[in-house]
C-alpha cells in the first residue's frame, strides 16, 4: 500500500517531471559534457520561460478555438490539447501553427458517416499529426511528440514506463531520455493532469491533491469562493441549482447525501463554494456586463463565460411579474455542469489517448473536498 504524499513531496515531483521535460527538450545542451550542460541548463530554467510552458501564449491560442469553426472533435484532440501543442484555430476546422519558423496548417474533419472504429482511427491520426506536421526547426514538434508518446506509455503500462533504447533524430545526451521518464513516474501515484498541461494552468493544482485531507483543494476552492462572495452579496442573486448527478454522486460514492460539504467555510456562501468547487471564477473582463446582469464568471480551463443571474431590482413589480422574471432568470442562470464546454477538464476529464479518459474533474474535486 502506498503511502500518501504530502503536499511538499507532490509539489517536488511535479518540479521534478517538470525539470525532467526541460532537459529533455532543451536543444542547447551539449554532448560533449554532459554534466556541466545539464548543471548549466538547471541553473538557465530559474530564467528561463520555454515556449511551449508560456501560459499566456497558450490561453491567446486557446482563446482563438470558437464552437462555430472547431465543433464536437475528439477529446484527444480537443483544443486544450491542439493550444498545448502550439496550435491555433484560423477558420473552420483549419488549425494553424503559431511558431514563425513553422506555420503548418492542418484541417481537422470528420465526415459523418464514419462509424465508431473509423472515427477513432481518424482521430489517432489527427494526434499524431499535431505533433508530425510541425516542420522540424519548430520546438513543439520534439515536444508534442515527446508528449505523446509518455502519455501512450502512461495509458498501455499503468505508470510501469517501459524504456525504448531506439530514439529517432535524437540530440539528446545518451541517457537523458532515461532520466526524463524516470522522473515522469517516480511518484507512487498517477498523475491526474497530462504532464505537459501542468505549467500551463494553476486550476489543475486541485486535481493533483494527494494530501491526507485535501488541504490543497480545499484551499484553492475557497481562495475562489471567496472572490465570487464578494462580487455577490450585493446582486440579489438568484442561486446555483445543482444538476441531479451530483445529488446521486454525493449521495452514492462519497456518504454525503445532504452535500454537507459545500456548507463548511465560515468566510463564503453555499453557492459561491459550488461555483468555485466545478471550476467557475470572476471574469474581470467584462465588468460593465457583469454590473448590468449579475456576476460574470468563467472558467479558466475552457474559458467559458456565464453569467450568475440578479433578481434585483424588482421592488415595484408585482408578485406575479417577479415569479415570471424569477423562474425566466433561472432558465437563463449558470448551470454549474452544462455551461463549460463539452471538452473541459471539469466536466470531461482529461484524454490519455483516443479511447481513454479519465473521470470528469469536478468528482475528483469533490472527492478532496470530501476527504
Amino acid at each position: 500500500m502506498h503511502t500518501m504524499k504530502t503536499a511538499d513531496e507532490l509539489i517536488a515531483s511535479v518540479d521534478a517531471t517538470l525539470g525532467g521535460w526541460r532537459e529533455a527538450l532543451d536543444s542547447s545542451l551539449s554532448q560533449g559534457n554532459e554534466t556541466v550542460a545539464l548543471e548549466a541548463a538547471a541553473a538557465a530554467d530559474n530564467k528561463k520561460t520555454y515556449l511551449w510552458e508560456d501560459s499566456d501564449l497558450y490561453f491567446k491560442r486557446l482563446a482563438t478555438f470558437k464552437p462555430d469553426t472547431y465543433f464536437v472533435k475528439p477529446l484527444a484532440i480537443s483544443p486544450l490539447v491542439c493550444a498545448a501543442f502550439g496550435w491555433e484555430n484560423v477558420g473552420r476546422d483549419i488549425i494553424k501553427c503559431t511558431h514563425e519558423q513553422c506555420k503548418a496548417t492542418l484541417c481537422i474533419k470528420f465526415h459523418p458517416a464514419l462509424d465508431k472504429e473509423s472515427h477513432a482511427n481518424l482521430g489517432a491520426k489527427y494526434l499524431n499529426l499535431l505533433a508530425s506536421s510541425h516542420k522540424d526547426v519548430c520546438p513543439f514538434q520534439s515536444f508534442a511528440k515527446r508528449s505523446l508518446k509518455v502519455m501512450e506509455r502512461k495509458s498501455k503500462t499503468s505508470n510501469a514506463v517501459i524504456i525504448d533504447v531506439e530514439e529517432e533524430n535524437s540530440n539528446e545526451p545518451e541517457g537523458l531520455m532515461d532520466r526524463v521518464e524516470s522522473a515522469l513516474k517516480c511518484s507512487t501515484v498517477d498523475l491526474y493532469v497530462p504532464p505537459y498541461m501542468l505549467p500551463l494552468c494553476n486550476e489543475t493544482e486541485r486535481f493533483e491533491d494527494f494530501t491526507g485531507d485535501g488541504s490543497v483543494t480545499k484551499q484553492s476552492v475557497e481562495e475562489g469562493a471567496i472572490k465570487i462572495q464578494k462580487r455577490i452579496e450585493a446582486k440579489g442573486a438568484v442561486g446555483v441549482e445543482m444538476p441531479d448527478v451530483v445529488s446521486t454522486y454525493c449521495r452514492e460514492v462519497l456518504s454525503d447525501p445532504n452535500t454537507e460539504m459545500f456548507d463548511k467555510s465560515e468566510n463564503c456562501s453555499r453557492d459561491a463554494f459550488m461555483l468555485s468547487a466545478f471550476g467557475w471564477s470572476l471574469c474581470d473582463e467584462d465588468g460593465s456586463a457583469g454590473n448590468v446582469m449579475g456576476v460574470m464568471l468563467k472558467c479558466n480551463l475552457c474559458l467559458s463565460k456565464s453569467i450568475l443571474a440578479s433578481a434585483a431590482p424588482m421592488n415595484a413589480e408585482s408578485p406575479k411579474k417577479k415569479k415570471r422574471r424569477i423562474d425566466t432568470l433561472k432558465e437563463a442562470n449558470i448551470k454549474l455542469l452544462e455551461s463549460h464546454r463539452a471538452y473541459c477538464p471539469n466536466v470531461s476529464g482529461f484524454a490519455r489517448g483516443v479511447s481513454d479518459q479519465s473521470k470528469p474533474g469536478w468528482k475528483v474535486v469533490l472527492s478532496n473536498l470530501k476527504k
